[in-house]
């Protein structure tokens, strides 16, 4: 089993974002793997276990989308927690400009094929689906869908994306906050 949370550190800059925050308890939701919810959902308690399907994207460019070739021949189906592991927190690390504002993004129609699939979750290793105002806009329409974005993996020790794997999501509904603190960990099925 692998914890795939990011491990956040006392000296991350992200903590000196969130005293500049007006609402702090609302912005902490936002800060290492979490999940979104604008519209302040409550996340199905059997969303709990899913199968995982891991992507790898580590050949996209950040000025390129991430579209429907990256899941050919992949097998995803209803309830499905799809992982895309880009390894941006190789190059730029979590909180940096690049890694916050400018990270790698899905394709609307990679999104849409997620949403129309059903899938209990769609995760990534960098700060959104999307980019700027499209963030919230793809996360929310997500979550109208009762698909829920995880934001902030750390995918850095995982490196089988053949073998079936099983994802334990768990995170605490809050009716106040838009951002679920979230652990997030992957158990890789005995062959």
């Amino acid at each position: 089993m692998i914890d795939i949370s990011l491990k956040l550190e006392r000296t991350n800059n992200v903590w000196n974002w969130l005293k500049s925050q007006e609402n702090k308890l609302i912005s902490a939701g936002h800060i290492g793997t979490h999940i979104d919810v604008y519209n302040k959902s409550e996340i199905p308690e059997n969303y709990i276990k899913s199968r995982g399907v891991i992507i790898d994207c580590s050949n996209y460019r950040l000025d390129e989308e991430i579209c429907m070739e990256c899941i050919q021949g992949k097998e995803i189906n209803n309830g499905d927690f799809i992982i895309f592991k880009t390894n941006i927190g190789e190059k730029y690390p979590y909180g940096s400009d690049i890694y916050i504002k400018n990270h790698h993004q899905l394709s609307l129609e990679l999104i849409d094929y997620l949403i129309n699939k059903k899938v209990h979750f769609i995760g990534i290793d960098c700060a959104g689906i999307r980019r700027g105002k499209e963030h919230f806009e793809a996360d929310i329409k997500c979550e109208n869908n009762n698909v829920y974005v995880v934001e902030n993996l750390d995918l850095s020790q995982v490196t089988y994306y053949e073998k079936e794997i099983s994802v334990y999501t768990i995170w605490i509904n809050n009716p106040i906050v838009t951002g679920l603190a979230t652990r997030v960990l992957i158990y890789f099925m005995e062959e």
